[in-house]
């Protein structure tokens, strides 16, 4: 019987995340191949960022059929689903260069992403109302962010240390990022860049200061605001 069985379809990569600068296209809309109701095919997400991508994808994938064809999400979307869900083992991208049929990422060596994208994907639905705040701010609490500064590093008096801010109405809230790269790229003050985990600088900066995480992105979160207010501090 095995002679009769279709042998599992490997998947190597042709590139890098870096290559592809993934992180700074998470919320860049694209569009997923559907077949037969599933987006799960030949062990693969395959997604396509232009309509000549699809019609390549469409092709080769062989979409036809009632339940078949293309569905709407963005590209961090896309990445979680392959990095949590069981059965994916590549993601395949269409459309990026005109001369390359597609690119391939394994779940391997997108692996190093995983907690960045389900950050990503947390920020994502806070920002659009399907994700209440507060959970929100659960599930931020123990990941780790990037700010724009430094805290003290021994509690000794006289110490010093200090937040890039970011003017609010009425107060001010400390501006975080989900990579060290994506602070680099906004740090024109040349700040230090600090990892601290979201609950702990929370807490550190509640009622002087608020968090506000990937400010210049459209899927800012922002926690702390209330108790800055109510303290009047900032």
């Amino acid at each position: 019987m095995g002679l009769f069985n279709r042998p599992k379809k490997r998947y190597v990569s042709n590139i890098t995340p870096q290559q592809l600068d993934l992180f700074e296209q998470l919320d860049r809309t694209v569009v997923l191949c559907v077949k037969e109701g599933s987006p799960l095919i030949d062990g693969a997400l395959h997604l396509c960022v232009t309509q000549a991508g699809y019609d390549k994808a469409s092709a080769a994938l062989g979409l036809t059929g009632e339940h078949s064809g293309p569905y709407q999400a963005v590209l961090g979307m896309g990445l979680d689903t392959v990095l949590q869900q069981e059965g994916y083992q590549a993601l395949v991208v269409y459309g990026l260069a005109e001369n390359q049929v597609e690119f391939v990422l394994t779940k391997e060596d997108l692996a190093p992403m995983k907690d960045v994208v389900d950050s990503f994907c947390i920020l994502y639905a806070a920002a659009r109302n399907t994700l209440p705040q507060e959970e929100a701010r659960r599930l931020m609490g123990p990941k780790t962010v990037w700010f724009l500064g430094e805290l003290p590093k021994t509690g000794k008096k006289g110490e010093t240390f200090g937040f890039a801010t970011l003017n609010r109405e009425g107060y001010e809230s400390v501006r975080c990022f989900l990579t060290p790269e994506s602070a680099q790229k906004f740090n024109k003050e040349g700040c230090p860049i600090t990892p601290a985990r979201v609950a702990d600088l929370e807490k550190f900066l509640e009622g002087t200061f608020s968090l506000i995480i990937e400010p210049h992105r459209n899927y800012w979160l922002e926690l702390g605001a209330e108790s800055v207010k109510r303290s009047g501090g900032g």
